[in-house]
């Protein structure tokens, strides 16, 4: 029994780190980690205490039988101290974090959306992990219901943004294009591309109203929508008098 829970413990520990290392090196324009404020980010420091912890495992069971009672004692006390440590950095981290929020602890905010290109409603893909149900990740991310979900511990307004939300999910908006990481691939258009044969342009309405500059726009701060921002992103070679700006 004691063997099984060691060889269960043994798994997890490496699942554990191989997710948290397989996000190793990857750029956070909009630091939805929080990675720049500790030496360590959170994901990182649980997966070296993972990685330590698998060695640890591992010593034990390969060498229980053969080590003496000092030594088994060492690696107990080694086990323990990393679980301590780690937990301990995650707690601080948290509660400062939570201090220097704008909103001095973590939040719900929602907002919905719909994305069209020349007449054709985009959906973004599904996610690619089966351990996750998330377009995007924790602090912004959406869950294939057209609605955007920031949840978490926001330091600048910037993490609450479109900008960022696209980035989050892959792709990316500005005031002259969007990209939209679909299913069937990557969708890109910028202002002059054709739509029915005609110069297109992208539009951004936010409640109804056009605005500039989309990606520097951070949704409003509420968990219900209405009164949560209804957002509608329309690429088209239509006037902006024949638009429907609301989403349906």
């Amino acid at each position: 029994m004691k063997k099984g829970i060691f060889v269960f413990l043994l798994l997890l520990s490496i699942l554990s780190a191989y997710l948290v290392f397989s996000h190793e090196g990857e750029e956070d324009e909009y630091a939805l980690d929080h990675s720049e404020l500790y030496p360590l980010s959170q994901l990182t420091a649980a997966g070296y205490g993972s990685l330590a912890f698998g060695i640890l495992i591992v010593i034990i069971l390969l060498f229980h039988k053969t080590m003496k009672n000092e030594a088994k004692k060492i690696v107990y006390f080694l086990i323990i101290s990393v679980v301590f440590l780690v937990t301990i950095y995650l707690v601080l981290t948290t509660l400062h974090l939570n201090l220097v929020s704008l909103t001095k602890g973590p939040v719900h905010w929602h907002a919905d959306f719909e994305i069209w290109v020349c007449n054709r409603e985009l959906f973004v893909a599904e996610p690619k992990s089966f351990l996750s149900n998330k377009q995007g990740v924790d602090l912004m991310h959406a869950h294939n219901d057209n609605r955007i979900h920031v949840e978490g511990v926001i330091l600048d307004k910037k993490q609450a943004s479109l900008g960022a939300f696209f980035y989050a999910i892959g792709g990316s908006v500005s005031s002259d294009g969007i990209k939209v990481p679909t299913d069937e691939g990557l969708v890109s258009v910028h202002d002059g591309d054709k739509c029915n044969e005609q110069p297109a342009k992208l539009y951004v309405f936010v409640n109804g109203k056009l605005i500039e500059n989309p990606s520097d726009y951070a949704i409003s701060q509420y968990e219900k929508v209405p009164p949560g921002d209804r957002i509608k992103f329309v690429f088209t070679e239509k006037p902006i008098e024949e638009i429907d700006p609301n989403i349906s």
